[in-house]
């Protein structure tokens, strides 16, 4: 298959949900925590939360709203990046994880793929996400889809390190 015919799968596929693990590092602190995302066309579902189940924040929103809630505090915002680098201090792409995770590029991004067809490197065209890279480094097949399985996202000038292992896709 070539990128092409992959990126059109990928576009076509809007609601889908991931479970794994995400580890974030910057100079000043790091934590890890188990990751859940539910995509539904443009709503999206986010949880945090530590190996016992205790919930490090709940997100949910789509393009126009998105509302935050941690530490038994209700937030709301209109860009889901801002309000979690506003409330946690982390700056995570949020906004743009609904493409990133899955390996969908727009036309203005620069985009390496492998032999496969799959996406191996991605350096975002958007203003809003200036100085991110994202690595695609390992790809599992689900049904008749190939998906990202590690995605590691940098940003080159913060020092930011965003590390996703997912261990599940459900499609729907």
């Amino acid at each position: 298959m070539d990128n092409r015919q992959h990126q059109a799968k990928l576009a076509d596929f809007t609601h889908w949900q991931i479970n794994g693990r995400m580890a974030f590092k910057n100079p000043q602190e790091k934590f890890s925590a188990n990751l859940f995302w539910q995509q539904n066309d443009d709503t999206y579902q986010l949880k945090l939360g530590t190996m016992f189940g205790i919930s490090l924040l709940a997100m949910q929103g789509d393009a126009q709203s998105v509302e935050l809630e941690a530490d038994d505090q209700h937030y709301q915002d209109t860009d889901a990046s801002h309000l979690i680098w506003r409330i946690t201090g982390w700056d995570i792409p949020v906004s743009h994880f609904n493409r990133w995770i899955k390996g969908l590029t727009r036309p203005e991004d620069q985009a390496l793929y492998s032999e496969q067809g799959w996406l191996s490197q991605l350096i975002p065209g958007c203003t809003t996400c200036d100085g991110w890279q994202i690595d695609y480094t390992n790809y599992q097949r689900v049904d008749n889809m190939w998906l990202p399985h590690h995605v590691e996202l940098t940003h080159r000038v913060l020092h930011n390190q965003i590390v996703i292992r997912i261990n599940k896709w459900t499609k729907y």
